[in-house]
């Protein structure tokens, strides 16, 4: 039997800045969460559960960090948030969404916000 008021649940970690590789701070916080978000779906239902974590890819330190390697921000957020969609594929994060400060529907969403 379906029931109609089944509860979500939504789970996000912080958004790590991308100046630097991933560290094991925020191996942890992934993995605390993906803990939390596999319970939750023996629970709720792999439908009902929604995990998210992704990079911040903004802030003064990114873009002084692309200025000292001379490449683009983007050329440098692009291979610095790679960095922390391969930790989470070394841990078996099972995230539903890796969203980046830069992409597109993060944009259009904001300044619809």
């Amino acid at each position: 039997m379906i029931n109609k008021k089944q509860k979500k649940f939504y789970i996000t970690t912080t958004l790590p800045y991308v100046n630097g590789k991933p560290h094991i701070g925020f191996g942890m916080e992934v993995v605390r969460a993906d803990v939390l978000a596999r319970h939750k779906r023996t629970l709720l239902g792999e439908e009902n559960v929604f995990f998210n974590t992704g990079t911040d890819e903004h802030g003064q330190k990114i873009f002084q960090s692309a200025l000292d390697l001379e490449i683009s921000t983007q050329e440098y957020t692009d291979k610095m948030s790679q960095n922390f969609k391969d930790m989470a594929k070394i841990l078996n994060i099972s995230y539903d969404n890796f969203i980046r400060t830069t992409d597109e529907y993060h944009i259009e969403a904001v300044k619809k916000f």
